[in-house]
């Protein structure tokens, strides 16, 4: 297969309605209770972007795949970095390898390469990112503790909340299902339990 640029890879891709996906994000993060709303929306709606553009890598040579991933992974660490949030270089860089992995993987279902797939990546990675900061600075600050808080509705799943309220010491771990956290949607600690971070609206306050 011929090798294509990033640019020349954007251009084939299918349209999408931009604005029904920002309308998305939008209304997911609308609904959490959280000081910085705002930036969450802006970043989730930036690494949506940058997902699609891992889903189409799939369709391009090997030879230059690599070198495709490795600008994207710099240009996913630069938008954390522009909301001000701190960079997980190491879990960054592999969310977009594996990212394209099940692409490649499921390339003949339409889901892999929907937008749909694409808006709850960004969701979840944009919260793994800001709670990641927001545990950083709560731990540089002094606190001692946390305090795992749903958002109380019919969408939040059972083991969630299970452990509404439950206080535990700033370094140690939410029993989240069978699922270790610092902190709601930590991927670092829980990559291997989708089920309890995807579409996660909960969070913690530090104390």
């Amino acid at each position: 297969m011929a090798t294509r640029t990033l640019d020349e890879l954007k251009t084939i891709k299918k349209e999408v309605d931009e604005s029904a996906i920002r309308k998305a994000i939008i209304d997911f993060f609308d609904e959490m209770d959280v000081d910085d709303v705002n930036k969450r929306t802006e970043l989730a709606i930036n690494l949506e972007r940058i997902f699609r553009d891992l889903f189409y890598l799939a369709i391009i040579g090997e030879a230059s795949r690599d070198e495709m991933i490795a600008k994207l992974i710099s240009e996913y660490s630069q938008e954390i970095v522009a909301s001000g949030y701190r960079p997980n270089y190491a879990h960054i860089e592999r969310v977009c390898e594996d990212v394209v992995d099940g692409t490649l993987e499921r390339i003949d279902t339409p889901y892999t390469t929907s937008t749909d797939r694409s808006i709850l990546i960004a969701e979840t990675e944009t919260n793994n990112a800001a709670n990641y900061d927001e545990y950083l600075e709560a731990k540089e600050n002094g606190m001692t503790e946390k305090v795992w808080h749903t958002m109380e509705d019919n969408k939040v799943r059972q083991t969630h909340m299970e452990i509404d309220g439950a206080t535990v010491g700033i370094d140690e771990l939410f029993q989240v299902g069978a699922a270790e956290m610092r902190f709601p949607c930590d991927e670092e600690y829980a990559y291997d339990f989708p089920e309890e971070l995807v579409n996660c609206r909960c969070s913690v306050l530090y104390q």
